[in-house]
């Protein structure tokens, strides 16, 4: 009979890395405050706040010339009149008349009343 194989593992490496995480993570957020909330001259304690002048004596303003330049000329062709198709008429369709108009609606077809009844 052959004699079996046991194989144990072990997971200690994992539990190492995980605590070097942290340790990494809060190292950088203790330099992110340490900038953010002064930065390297906070700790440094000088006893007299240094002064700063504020009030800056106005100057004037510089004297910029630009010279003008004309308007940019803008050529831009006149459109042509549309072309509009109209049939022509032969000489055998001219002695035929225009249709008459139609009839307006409501009013009446006799041609004597003057509009009152």
């Amino acid at each position: 009979m052959a004699d079996p194989v046991i194989v144990e593992r072990s997971d200690s490496g994992a539990s190492a890395g995980l605590i070097i995480g942290i340790i990494v993570v809060l190292l950088a957020a203790l330099i992110g405050l340490f900038l953010v909330f002064g930065g390297p001259g906070h700790l440094s304690g000088s006893s007299a706040p240094s002064q700063t002048n504020i009030n800056v004596p106005a100057q004037p303003a510089p004297q910029v010339n630009v010279p003008a330049q004309p308007a940019p000329q803008i050529n831009v062709p006149a459109q042509p009149a549309p072309q509009v198709n109209v049939p022509q008429s032969n000489a055998s369709s001219s002695s035929q008349s225009a249709p008459a108009a139609p009839a307006v609606p409501g009013a009446s077809t006799n041609s004597s009343s003057n509009g009152s009844r």
